[in-house]
């Protein structure tokens, strides 16, 4: 093995990590559209108890509600199993940048045994960085997608456990806000968080509330999704720029 290989496997490598993040990002706009149409779902079926929701002129129709209700929960158990499968197509991106990761910390060892420590350590490889210091920014930036894997499977559980109980999952009534105010929860069937929103993190891992059960909480989960807040966007801007170099200025 030449030093050369070593410089083309690693620049390899980080090219391989630079797509699964790529995919990464285009599956949390895809779940993010999951989540807040399941989530906009789950509201209405908080609704159907209300005396408000149904007209008296309905009265005569015996059924209705109960086929309504049927509706709904078909709807949430077909949005959750495609938010479940946008996890699952998630978790293979995480799979494939531990995979690289681990290969790139393989090449290190190679590299090590076949010339030295200095080459390993000292000696810039591509543009300016030695191989250690390629290491050390893809398992910094690797542990942060290790944090928000797991935030993400909490709000998946949280969202899709809504679905599964078979009963209202938010409802629209007096609820406490943070700041402790009393608030009212107003009827959202178009949309429960814009792309910019933002909603206070608190609660399982610092982020999630640990039993949503109404509209607030809700739009707290899905906040959290379209954030991605493990993902600092000042390191992993950092790291895009480092590989931007070390890729001899490729992109």
């Amino acid at each position: 093995m030449s030093k050369a290989t070593i410089e083309r496997r690693a620049i390899g490598i980080l090219r391989d990590f630079q797509r699964s993040r790529k995919v990464w990002g285009d599956l949390v706009s895809d779940g993010l559209t999951q989540a807040n149409t399941l989530v906009n779902v789950q509201l209405q079926q908080g609704y159907v108890d209300s005396a408000g929701y149904w007209p008296p002129a309905l009265d005569r129709f015996t059924d209705l509600k109960d086929r309504f209700e049927s509706k709904l929960q078909k709807k949430a158990d077909a949005l959750a199993f495609d938010f479940e499968t946008t996890f699952t197509k998630m978790s293979a991106q995480y799979s494939k940048m531990k995979l690289q990761t681990s290969q790139f910390e393989y090449l290190i060892e190679e590299a090590t045994e076949t010339f030295g420590e200095a080459f390993t350590y000292r000696d810039p490889l591509g543009a300016t960085c030695t191989l250690e210091q390629i290491w050390v920014q893809l398992e910094r930036v690797f542990s942060l997608y290790t944090q928000q894997i797991a935030l993400n499977r909490e709000i998946l559980d949280q969202l899709v456990a809504r679905s599964q109980q078979h009963q209202p999952k938010f409802f629209s009534s007096t609820s406490k806000s943070i700041d402790g105010k009393d608030t009212k929860s107003i009827p959202d069937t178009e949309g429960c968080i814009s792309e910019t929103g933002r909603a206070s993190n608190h609660g399982i891992m610092g982020i999630v509330p640990p039993i949503p059960r109404d509209k607030d909480q809700g739009m707290i989960l899905l906040s959290a999704w379209l954030n991605q807040p493990h993902l600092k966007s000042e390191a992993l801007a950092t790291f895009d720029e480092f590989c931007r170099v070390e890729l001899i200025g490729e992109e």
